[in-house]
């Protein structure tokens, strides 16, 4: 099975964070391809017509803008998916061959995997990976420390439009883009908390939310995508965990059976 090529997000400033990165790299067996981020609001001349909305940081701006680079690069060189790292991922050992089997068991219009999840809502098991599943989520995730994209994902997320929210919540929002989205689950990396953030905050802090309507729409396009009753039991077991955390404070992740594969 081919290596998965992976692209590296880093600023050219934060020599610490690619030094933490290599460090992965060499324990691991790993080739990164370090791509400059962009920064602040530095923006390539093809993007500054998306990013006219003044309600994201600088930093939120530039961190979006990387990521799209990067999905330019899988387009322009015609590679069918590629793996991408934020430069605080913490990575466990098996990332390599637990991502390849992720994709090697993938149905073929997946568009996009998660690999950083901060698991908090119920999922719904689509194959075994061994000691870790493949996934689809009952509410998606927001999180981009490490996701492997697709070409088709890729072209699906540089179709011009406003860019109003940074890039992690308008993954969450994936109907709007109408991208496939799976995980694996445990995750396969987490964000590292030595690092301070590099992102900045926004002057007002906005509402990333569209409105209710419009997340209506959403819920009921992923009923379409992963299945009514694998949804329906979902946010079942979601309740019944929020209920039991009341009681004891434990927090508890359902993965339940794909009640009908054809869903997902």
């Amino acid at each position: 099975m081919s290596r998965i090529p992976i692209f590296l997000i880093n600023l050219d400033r934060s020599k610490d964070r690619w030094q933490f990165m290599l460090q992965q790299a060499q324990a691991f067996g790993l080739e990164f391809e370090r791509v400059s981020a962009v920064e602040g609001r530095n923006l390539p001349e093809w993007l500054k017509s998306e990013f006219c909305d003044d309600r994201m940081s600088a930093g939120q701006v530039g961190c979006y803008a990387s990521h799209l680079v990067v999905a330019s690069m899988i387009v322009g060189r015609g590679l069918s998916h590629a793996i991408i790292l934020e430069d605080d991922a913490t990575l466990v050992p098996e990332f390599s061959h637990v991502a390849s089997q992720a994709v090697a068991n993938a149905p073929q219009d997946w568009d996009y995997i998660h690999l950083s999840s901060n698991f908090k809502k119920s999922v719904i098991r689509v194959a075994d990976l061994g000691s870790h599943a493949l996934i689809r989520y009952v509410e998606n995730p927001s999180n981009t420390a490490a996701y492997i994209l697709s070409n088709r994902g890729a072209r699906k997320w540089l179709k011009p439009m406003p860019r109003v929210r940074p890039n992690d919540l308008d993954n969450r929002f994936a109907w709007q883009q109408d991208l496939k989205i799976y995980g694996v689950y445990p995750a396969l990396a987490i964000q590292r908390e030595q690092f301070a953030s590099e992102l900045g905050r926004p002057k007002v802090r906005p509402r990333w939310e569209p409105g209710p309507l419009v997340m209506l729409a959403g819920r009921l396009w992923n009923m379409r995508e992963i299945g009514v009753r694998n949804y329906v039991m979902g946010a079942w077991a979601d309740a019944l965990n929020s209920a039991r955390k009341r009681v004891d404070g434990r927090k508890r992740v359902a993965v339940l059976r794909n009640i009908n594969r054809s869903d997902v």
